[in-house]
């Protein structure tokens, strides 16, 4: 009996921690120091006896965090070394995580929990459609205020016209902080737009409640209306091109068997007439021309 009593004594003995001496020097660092909100970051403790060595196997390292979860404690290893991993569970903000044993004074790391967004680009390929409807891709670039590449952000793109492959629902940043979606547009949408171009946007919400957005605008390829002006001085005409629309090449014959292909020439006639001057407008989608009559009176 007496026998079993101190065989349970010695093995209740072996089971005992090691306890760290008076002055143990503790260290601890946090690899990533910044993770998602449902990440993980790795924590490294290293306990040293003061003359510099470590301290036994199997001591306990205790350990706290203001966020998330961590165990409460882990052994050290020969090189007086515990690993501990530090979960996010969905929170935003600074989690400091605390490490101390029996003789060391506490020591302390900061870790982020959630990243936020601190930009976004937009980038649409093609960056015009034509009058008669067409498609885009839209890519949106998101990144935290490092400058890095944000994971997991979620974007909303939107548009003033047109559909959305999206129909706006959030999309999710892939692990080069990239989204992508594709708009369509009518005819009958560009129909409802008065000017030259129409907006697309991106939306991207951060843990604290904030908002990421940038807008990026998108040309409307449309067929020049052709139009002009003159001015006449004697024989002297200057022409000037007021066309609606982005034109690339201009043709002008003067009515008197002379042509120019300048935007805004000038043309002298031979003799007072009135002539009959016609403008045609071209650019990648097509031309279109009108004809107005030019009264010179040489005086």
């Amino acid at each position: 009996m007496a026998a079993s009593l101190l065989l349970a004594v010695f093995a209740a003995c072996d089971k005992t921690s090691p306890v760290a001496p008076s002055g143990t020097l503790i260290t601890i660092s946090a690899n990533p120091d910044r993770i998602p909100s449902d990440g993980s970051a790795e924590i490294r403790v290293v306990a040293l006896r003061p003359n510099g060595t470590p301290v036994s196997r199997g001591t306990l390292i205790r350990l706290t965090t203001t966020l998330g979860t961590i165990p409460p404690s882990v052994g050290v290893d020969d090189r007086g070394e515990a690993l501990a991993m530090l979960e996010a569970d969905g929170q935003f903000g600074v989690a400091t995580v605390s490490a101390s044993t029996g003789g060391s004074e506490t020591a302390t790391t900061d870790v982020q929990l959630g990243l936020s967004p601190a930009s976004v680009t937009v980038q649409v390929t093609p960056n015009s459609v034509p009058e008669t409807g067409g498609e885009a891709e839209l890519l949106a670039i998101v990144r935290d205020d490092r400058g890095q590449p944000l994971e997991k952000a979620e974007v909303n793109f939107r548009t003033e016209i047109g559909t959305l492959d999206s129909g706006g629902t959030l999309i999710p940043t892939a692990v080069d902080g990239t989204a992508s979606d594709r708009l369509v547009v009518t005819t009958g949408d560009l129909d409802t737009v008065s000017g030259d171009s129409f907006q697309v946007g991106v939306d991207v919400g951060s843990g604290g409640g904030g908002l990421v957005t940038t807008n990026v605008s998108v040309a409307i390829q449309r067929l020049p209306r052709a139009d002009f002006t003159f001015n006449t001085r004697n024989l002297l005409v200057a022409f000037e091109d007021t066309t609606d629309g982005r034109t690339t090449s201009w043709l002008w014959t003067f009515g008197d068997g002379n042509t120019s292909t300048r935007q805004n020439p000038t043309h002298t006639y031979d003799e007072p007439g009135t002539y009959a001057v016609t403008f045609r407008a071209t650019n990648s989608l097509g031309s279109d021309e009108v004809t107005k009559f030019v009264q010179v009176t040489g005086q």
